[in-house]
């Protein structure tokens, strides 16, 4: 017997922007995953506990929190996993040691700093599935070209991604039902990093077709196109683990009553539903 879990991927936009402040955003955002029925939520760029509270304070039907507290007392990495489903043990791990391959010390230094911040927050559902959250830094020059300054640093975090999300597959152990991999990668869906996003296939991408742009273009600058720069991606066969719909959501922004328009974020939400393991279904009798 199957079961199914929805998951969403967001990038909440925590740090300073053209974005009215995120706590201010989060009772608007809050609402609509409310209203959206999913079973998990995978936010990134939660930076702060200020940050973390509003959020929490909008999702009260989400009992299940996890994060790693950073050394601020801010969820490590900005990872936040709200569960309507039951958690298990939650691990963490950070960038760190990853740098780009430039002359510039500045530039090694703030990649450095960047990956030392950012990281996978990985989350079991017992019985289910497991859910990783992750936040690749940054690409700021908008070039993704194999050329570009940033495109050893985030190969580099890319590895360090599928080698956690690989260790934390090991530890909860076979017969745990999908790996559901979501979050801001930061990288283009026509880079050629995106091979490696995707490990040459072993992960399934069911926005592939559609290739849905996740930034809005509002908040880029002039003559930088938007791409998707977002995933949620699924491991596992498609005749075990179908993905039975996708969905986006904050495409648009939000008709306010003064008759101004709010951008609840500069990304845009990506939603799938996947066939899981039913938990409460007997094991079949082993034959003979």
């Amino acid at each position: 017997m199957t079961n199914t879990l929805d998951v969403l991927t967001f990038n909440v936009c925590g740090l300073p922007s053209r974005l009215r402040p995120v706590a201010e955003r989060a009772g608007h955002f809050c609402r609509e995953i409310e209203a959206s029925g999913v079973d998990v939520v995978n936010l990134q760029e939660v930076w702060t506990p200020s940050t973390l509270a509003a959020i929490r304070a909008g999702l009260p039907s989400y009992p299940y929190l996890a994060w790693r507290r950073g050394l601020a007392g801010q969820p490590a990495g900005g990872l936040v996993t709200f569960s309507r489903r039951p958690v298990g043990p939650v691990s963490y791990r950070s960038f760190r040691g990853t740098r780009p391959a430039s002359d510039s010390l500045r530039f090694s230094a703030k990649r450095m700093l960047n990956g030392l911040l950012q990281g996978v927050l990985t989350v079991p559902l017992p019985g289910l599935a497991t859910v990783v959250n992750t936040h690749l830094s940054a690409n700021k020059d908008g070039d993704w070209s194999a050329g570009n300054r940033y495109h050893p640093f985030q190969r580099a975090q890319v590895e360090v991604l599928h080698h956690a999300r690989e260790s934390a597959r090991r530890s909860v152990g076979a017969g745990a039902g999908p790996t559901v991999l979501t979050g801001d990668f930061n990288i283009a869906s026509d880079s050629p990093l995106y091979s490696r996003i995707v490990d040459g296939g072993a992960w399934r991408d069911p926005f592939a077709a559609d290739d849905p742009v996740t930034f809005h273009a509002e908040f880029l600058p002039p003559g930088f196109p938007a791409r998707r720069i977002d995933y949620l991606l699924v491991s596992g066969s498609a005749a075990e683990f179908p993905v039975l719909h996708t969905g986006r959501l904050f495409t648009e922004p939000l008709a306010l009553p003064d008759d101004d328009r709010l951008y609840v974020s500069d990304h845009v939400a990506l939603t799938a539903r996947i066939a899981v393991p039913d938990p409460s279904a007997p094991e079949s009798p082993s034959p003979g």
